[in-house]
């Protein structure tokens, strides 16, 4: 059965290329195409709440995966035309990589895949201001990749630590 959030995550597959492709032509056009993957992510969260689905681990795995590639095409692509340094790119990729490792791990172990917390979106806050700052080529660039790289790596210690935690109160 496909759901309408199912659909919304399935647009927002669809516009990676297109993502990647406008960072190196179109700085405007990029910022767009991410406004609609942001508010695809949105609606596609609120509507699984709204319409009770939001425990269907499918649409949750299916979400973060289509998250994980979105950010890891962004990367890419700013490391290629935007003067991103080729270690960020590594540390994205790392940490993209254990995060999908993980969620295939809770989701074959038929374990709840958390959403995101409030550290999470804080994480994401960071990651987007630094993709627009090296979109326009901003003099805070660099610093927001810090401030990213820190409050993701603040993020995922969280997620880590919430996942031992309940693990050992539901075994």
């Amino acid at each position: 059965m496909i759901l309408i959030p199912d659909i919304l995550t399935t647009i927002r597959l669809v516009l990676v290329p297109f993502v990647f492709l406008s960072i190196s032509k179109n700085e405007i056009l990029t910022i767009i195409l991410l406004i609609i993957a942001l508010i695809t992510d949105i609606l596609d969260g609120f509507l699984s709440r709204k319409l009770k689905i939001q425990n269907r681990e499918f649409g949750k795995a299916y979400d973060h995966l289509v998250d994980k590639l979105l950010v890891f095409i962004i990367v890419y692509g700013l490391v290629i035309y935007k003067n991103l340094p080729n270690w960020a790119l590594l540390f994205f990729l790392i940490r993209e990589f254990i995060l999908i490792i993980g969620a295939v791990f809770l989701w074959f172990n038929r374990k709840k895949i958390e959403g995101s917390n409030i550290f999470g979106k804080i994480a994401g806050f960071f990651f987007y201001s630094m993709v627009i700052s090296y979109l326009f080529n901003f003099e805070l660039k660099f610093i927001l990749l810090i401030l990213s790289i820190i409050s993701s790596i603040l993020a995922f210690s969280i997620y880590v630590l919430r996942a031992i935690y309940f693990s050992n109160f539901q075994s």
